[in-house]
């Protein structure tokens, strides 16, 4: 394993033309990166946090990068397997829930700046794992106060499962996605968007961090996305993979639809795939000015003929019956599993 880790998810940050990426190693030291279009090194930082963490994904806005700290544990039985060749390396790790809030890093951007005490988190008083996040954003008022908005899916410590993901089960070799579905009151365990506020005064002190369901929407969602040309900016559209609820059998996962929600208005439209279909992560691709102006691309998967689609949908038309642009087929030798990362990028 090499010493420093590219984490899985990297960011644009169009109004700079710079490409952001964070590695860490075994010892949760952040390294934060920053590119230009040439893939030229512009400056790195180095951030030494003291705690048993997994982060998966992050977000940035013009003066900080934000880290969602998952706490994690040594599951001393799983490292005995792994390490015996038995288990994957993976079932060494099992998650920490042990405090009931989250801890949110806010680290500076420049290396100059002389703010607040970047090793002291933000702790949001309810206990999430987080899984990805759309975008955030910052305003900084006419007295100093800031104020960050955050926008991302969420689970609990009960639902994340390090051996199970997806439904996966590495001793079979086989995909259950049953083991994601939880039904009755402990729906709220699963993958569902957040929004997060958070408010500091002058002096760089927590007023308030507040969580909440974003736009009020309760179905289990994930991989949100938004046009890259807004993220670290005040933006309007998320799209998501969400679930219908309509299956009885596995009425939360995998997920059936794309979820375009107005975060102005808080209305949300969708788009379903259809019976026995599924869909992976989407991903927006700009094509003209305005902020949902573009297509979203879908990876479905066909349950009853074990095939992928590509499916091209004209983002501005999701929520009436003229979104579906194409469904091209996949030959049958590049299926993939759910749950796989895509970004894109113009040829220029």
């Amino acid at each position: 394993m090499p010493p420093k880790r590219l984490l899985s998810h990297y960011k644009l940050d169009a109004r700079r033309n710079r490409l952001l990426m964070v590695s860490c190693n075994a010892e949760d030291m952040l390294l934060p990166c920053k590119y230009d279009s040439n893939f030229k090194v512009l400056g790195k930082q180095e951030f030494n946090i003291p705690d048993h963490l997994m982060i998966h994904d992050w977000a940035f806005t013009d003066t900080h990068y934000i880290l969602f700290a998952n706490r994690i544990k040594l599951d001393a039985v799983g490292a005995m397997t792994a390490v015996c060749g038995t288990s994957p390396m993976i079932t060494a790790l099992s998650v920490n829930p042990s405090k009931a809030t989250s801890p949110i890093y806010l680290l500076p951007r420049s290396p100059n700046e002389n703010g607040r005490d970047w090793r002291v988190p933000i702790e949001a008083s309810s206990q999430l794992w987080l899984l990805h996040v759309a975008n955030a954003y910052e305003n900084l008022d006419e007295n100093g106060n800031l104020e960050i908005e955050i926008h991302a899916s969420a689970c609990s410590y009960e639902w994340f499962n390090f051996q199970k993901l997806f439904g996966y089960d590495w001793q079979s070799g086989k995909l259950d996605p049953s083991i994601m579905n939880i039904n009755g009151s402990q729906s709220k365990t699963l993958p569902h968007l957040i929004q997060v506020s958070i408010n500091l005064d002058v002096n760089g002190s927590c007023q308030r961090c507040d969580v909440e369901p974003l736009n009020q929407w309760n179905k289990s969602s994930d991989f949100p996305v938004i046009n890259p040309a807004f993220s670290g900016s005040k933006n309007t559209y998320i799209y998501a993979a969400a679930s219908s609820g309509s299956r009885s059998a596995l009425p939360h996962f995998p997920f059936d639809m794309v979820a375009k929600l107005n975060v102005s208005t808080k209305s949300v439209l969708t788009w379903s795939v259809g019976s026995r279909r599924f869909i992976g992560e989407p991903a927006f691709i700009p094509k003209g000015s305005e902020e949902d102006d573009g297509y979203i691309l879908v990876v479905e998967y066909a349950v009853s003929v074990q095939r992928c689609y590509l499916v091209i949908l004209d983002s501005k038309r999701i929520g009436g019956e003229d979104a579906l642009v194409a469904r091209l087929e996949v030959p049958k030798h590049l299926n993939f599993p759910l749950g796989f990362h895509g970004f894109w990028a113009t040829a220029e």
